[in-house]
């Protein structure tokens, strides 16, 4: 494993908890790596999103919660379609009045962050499913020489 610990010195019971707790760390880091890859598609909605703003006066429907919508009116404060703003959250509670370009840029960069970070959740995902599978071989191994002794 690459922590350096050698199976071979554990108890079945040592293995199957070892086990159990790679699996649960897989479990967690599966999660992390769904919930970002999930961030970085709103970041690519969002993102798509800022092509389409109209550039005149228009009507939209603006969700409230997931289920519950709200009519706007859509107004370009410029007549320049580059020059319009719109509210951006930076982060929990905190927004920032930006550029489309600017705008576009942000949501570039996060993109960008979660692609980065869920990759880096990916290769941990193959080390500890490789951790696994070296436990499991193990485990096997101590069984058929418990059968073979008997």
């Amino acid at each position: 494993m690459a922590d350096g610990l050698d199976l071979n010195t554990l108890s079945l019971e040592q293995l199957s908890q070892l086990k159990q707790q790679e699996e649960q760390k897989l479990s967690q880091i599966q999660g992390h790596y769904t919930s970002l890859k999930a961030t970085q598609a709103r970041f690519i909605n969002s993102q798509s999103t800022l092509t389409s703003l109209p550039p005149k006066k228009a009507t939209a429907m603006i969700p409230l919660t997931q289920s519950l919508y709200v009519s706007a009116v859509v107004n370009p404060q410029s007549k320049k379609p580059h020059d319009q703003t719109v509210l951006v959250e930076l982060g929990t509670g905190f927004y920032a009045n930006k550029t489309i370009r600017d705008a576009h840029q942000f949501m570039q960069r996060k993109i960008e962050l979660t692609a980065k970070n869920a990759d880096s959740l990916f290769q941990v995902v193959g080390a500890t499913r490789r951790n696994i599978d070296a436990i499991i071989m193990t485990m096997q191994g101590k069984m058929n020489e418990r059968a073979a002794e008997a």
